[in-house]
């Protein structure tokens, strides 16, 4: 609620304002068991003047490693006694972050961690019943008495609070089921709607007039994030998402449906409505065409990136360094050398960090720029570096294979292997057989292979490349 000074009126709004924000102390911090896991949360009675006499129950779920420092998304939901647990629940699971000791991100995140606030009703019919009337075709979008004064204690009181006592980030979104399904899907219709994501499960329409503003606004929309779900076993409530499922294309709504009845609805969807309003949280599949434009610069590209979150959420996202692998991945995948080369470029200026050279040999065979993956092999077989000599010898195959199948060049493998074997004496073993199967298998240099078959018998162990028999088949050829 934000008054306008100057009159006796905006005073004792001032003073209404404050009087809720001193009576909405935290009465518990309390703990809800869902399934296996705990969920904190504190709960507020607030006093409204939109329901004289009342206290209103709102619970607020923080995310586990809340900073007031950061911004957050806000999820409310109507329904609290059946909602809030779960949604609570499921915002928890798919916001967790899994960072090590050492401060990497897994990328375990599908949403933002994200505030959870659960609106719980004294009279739920009296709230939340849809404007339902005898005469034809009457515009259910105009709330009853009980639903406009719970609109306006939403907006004008629960809002102001929880922007007044958490870190919020501006971007609001409503979840709603049966009745409330209903609610929420009519806020757009309303001034001064704050809500750019909505959720509407079991969503009922009585009214053509309703069925028709509802398919007009979401034809038209491009500002509110919308998710409809219906279960093919609720009889009652699948009729008006079944015909916006056929009737509506727009990338801002999705219609699903689910295999469930009424009341598993929310069990059943809700992880997928919220995935829905948070789809360009870390989304990258616009990446594979922009990156073919001959313009491209990947520092445009991420602070796009950067960009279209704070837009999208209100939050300050950096790449995270998985979703930075799959740009370089995407790039190879493309056979895209110029842009391949920029992420690279950009990994090592921005990033300090420089590629291991096994990895740009693998990275540039898959890229099919052999002569640059010949350079990186020889690379690697002349480094001095114990990891680089390590990583060479535990990866022996992809340079066999890099040689006969990728270049065809039998005599190139040979000589590689046979300097190796010269250079490594903790792996002449391996080297050896190597050079026995390039030259056995190809019918080149046969006494050199016979030579080196020989060494293989002789001095024998366990390794990871080949076995007797390995060696019994090539004395075959």
């Amino acid at each position: 609620m934000i008054p306008q000074l100057g009159s006796k009126q905006s005073t004792m709004n001032i003073f209404l304002s404050i009087l809720i924000l001193i009576l909405a102390s935290p009465v518990l911090c309390a703990q809800a068991r869902v399934g296996s896991s705990v969920l904190d949360y504190k709960v507020y009675n607030l006093q409204s003047e939109h329901f004289p006499g009342q206290q209103r129950t709102v619970k607020i779920y923080l995310p586990e490693y809340y900073d007031s420092l950061k911004k957050y998304p806000v999820l409310y939901t109507l329904d609290g006694n059946t909602l809030f647990n779960i949604t609570s629940s499921y915002v928890s699971h798919l916001s967790k972050l899994t960072i090590d000791d050492d401060g990497y991100d897994y990328g375990s995140d599908v949403i933002p961690e994200a505030i959870v606030v659960g609106i719980f009703h004294n009279d739920r019919g009296y709230e939340t019943t849809p404007n339902v009337s005898e005469i034809p075709n009457s515009d259910e979008t105009i709330y009853r008495e009980g639903s406009q004064r719970l609109k306006d204690f939403i907006f004008k009181e629960v809002l102001p609070f929880v922007d007044s006592k958490f870190s919020t980030s501006g971007y609001n979104a409503i979840i709603g089921h049966s009745n409330t399904a209903h609610f929420v899907m009519s806020l757009p219709f309303q001034k001064n709607n704050p809500f750019r994501g909505i959720i509407s499960l079991s969503l009922g329409g009585y009214s053509d007039t309703f069925k028709n503003k509802v398919t007009s606004f979401l034809k038209a929309n491009q500002a509110t994030q919308v998710f409809i779900g219906y279960g093919s076993k609720d009889f009652e409530f699948k009729e008006l998402a079944q015909h916006l499922e056929g009737n509506v294309e727009n990338k801002k709504l999705k219609v699903m449906r689910f295999n469930a009845n009424h009341n598993e609805m929310p069990a059943i969807s809700l992880s997928q409505g919220l995935k829905f309003l948070f789809n360009e949280y870390r989304n990258i599949s616009d990446f594979a065409r922009k990156s073919t434009a001959k313009d491209f610069d990947v520092n445009d590209y991420l602070r796009e990136y950067e960009d279209k979150n704070n837009e999208a959420y209100g939050i300050n996202t950096k790449m995270k360094e998985d979703d930075f692998y799959s740009l370089i991945e995407m790039s190879i995948e493309s056979k895209n050398k110029k842009v391949f080369n920029q992420l690279i470029d950009y990994e090592t200026k921005v990033h300090g960090y420089t590629q291991q050279t096994h990895m740009l040999f693998i990275y540039n065979k898959k890229l099919g720029d052999y002569k640059k993956a010949m350079l990186l092999a020889k690379k690697m077989l002349e480094s001095q570096d114990d990891l680089d000599q390590r990583i060479l010898k535990a990866n022996l195959m992809q340079y066999y294979s890099f040689f006969m199948n990728d270049l065809t060049e039998d005599q190139k493998a040979i000589n590689f292997f046979q300097e190796g074997k010269n250079k490594f004496a903790d792996a002449q073993l391996e080297f050896s057989y190597f050079i026995a199967k390039a030259c056995l298998e190809n019918n080149v240099n046969k006494e050199l292979g016979d030579e080196n078959l020989a060494y293989c018998f002789k001095h024998f162990e366990e390794n990871r490349y080949f076995r007797k028999s390995d060696l019994k088949s090539l004395s075959e050829k």
